[in-house]
C-alpha cells in the first residue's frame, strides 16, 4: 500500500509543522481530521482543500462541505474524494483552510511516497515541531468587502518562504 508523508505548515506561525503519514487511498477528510488532531484544534468549523501550485495559488476545491448553489457547479467533497486523485507526486501542493472566519491555512506538500510498514496504523504524525497555536487565538476577519477585495483569501502568504520547507530534516527536533 502507497503512504503519503505530507508536510504541513501553518501559514504565520514560525516553525510550526508537522509531518504527516496517511495512506493514498484515504478520503481527503481523513487528512483533515489528521490535520485538526496534530494541531489540537476542535474540528467544529468549515474547512476546504485547495489544490494549488509551485506559486500557492489556490485552484480547485475540495470542501467538507458543499455550499455551492445549485445549477451553479460543482465542488467535490472530501468524503468522495481520494488523496491518490488529487496529488501525485512529490512536490504537489494544497491549501487547506479551516474557519472561514478566523482564516487558518496551512500549506500542504506531499514530501514523499513510500510503502506502508508492517503493523502501522495510519494516518499517523510522524514529526511534529513547534506548539500550535491556540484555535481561537486568531481574530475573526471582520469583512472580505472592507479591504476591497474579491479574493477572501487576499495577501495570506506574505510571510510565507518556500525555503521553510526544505529548512527542516527534523534532526535538530529529537
Amino acid at each position: 500500500m502507497k503512504i503519503y508523508r505530507f508536510r504541513i505548515l501553518l501559514d504565520n506561525a514560525n516553525n510550526v509543522f508537522r509531518d504527516i503519514e496517511i495512506s493514498a487511498e484515504a478520503p481527503c477528510a481523513e487528512l483533515h481530521e489528521a490535520i485538526i488532531e496534530a494541531f489540537e484544534f476542535s474540528g467544529d468549523e468549515v474547512a476546504s482543500f485547495f489544490l494549488s501550485n509551485e506559486e500557492w495559488d489556490k485552484g480547485e476545491e475540495i470542501a467538507l462541505m458543499d455550499f455551492s448553489e445549485p445549477g451553479v457547479g460543482h465542488v467535490r467533497n472530501m468524503i468522495d474524494t481520494r488523496l491518490k486523485d488529487v496529488v501525485y507526486d512529490k512536490g504537489d501542493k494544497m491549501l487547506y483552510l479551516y474557519d472561514f472566519l478566523r482564516m487558518w491555512i496551512w500549506y500542504v506538500e506531499l514530501s514523499d511516497i513510500i510503502e506502508a510498514e508492517k503493523g502501522a496504523d495510519y494516518p499517523r504524525v510522524v514529526l511534529s515541531v513547534g506548539d500550535a497555536p491556540e484555535e481561537g487565538s486568531k481574530g475573526m476577519v471582520d469583512s472580505f468587502e472592507s479591504e476591497g477585495d474579491d479574493d477572501p483569501f487576499g495577501d495570506f502568504d506574505d510571510g510565507f518562504d518556500e525555503s521553510d520547507f526544505d529548512n527542516f530534516d527534523g534532526e535538530q527536533f529529537h
